[in-house]
């Protein structure tokens, strides 16, 4: 059963109001991290260079290797087989809109803790970086939404 337009673009219109506000929460890291930076100067963390560079090479790598793993669930969260009603096949989309967003915020959350632990301002913000381009790439696009719901369901 596809979805009706009228719910699909309201289902729409939820997810990337919430995507859009994941991705506004992303930018106040940026603005914790700037205001910190000038009221605390010199600020290089609150636990010192103890074990910086261990933490730091653990936190890039799982930053990294969640940044790869993002397509992959998003794609395992679509390919079940799909709901019987409409309503539930805008809810999958929905779900899988805001966990993708959630996910995609991640790397920007490591690279706050690395310059909380650390005052690895460059690491923050290439980490922000890479957490922004995923916001940008997963977020929810209502043509990918029509495409998808059009599809038939497996095994019909």
């Amino acid at each position: 059963m596809a979805i009706g337009p009228g719910g699909l673009e309201a289902a729409y219109r939820n997810a990337a109001i919430t995507c859009g506000a994941m991705a506004a929460s992303t930018l106040f890291y940026a603005a914790v991290v700037a205001v910190i930076s000038v009221s605390q100067a010199p600020f290089e963390g609150f636990a010192g260079e103890s074990r910086a560079s261990t933490l730091r090479i653990a936190l890039w790598t799982v930053a990294v290797f969640e940044a790869g793993l993002i397509g992959l669930a998003r794609r395992a969260l679509l390919s079940r087989s799909r709901a019987v009603g409409a309503a539930a096949q805008a809810g999958r989309l929905v779900t899988t809109a805001v966990i993708t967003a959630a996910l995609a915020e991640v790397p920007a959350i490591l690279g706050l803790v690395l310059f909380m632990l650390f005052g690895l301002r460059g690491d923050f913000y290439a980490l922000f970086a890479l957490s922004l381009a995923l916001e940008a790439i997963y977020f929810p696009r209502l043509d990918g939404w029509r495409a998808w719901a059009a599809e038939p369901a497996p095994g019909s």
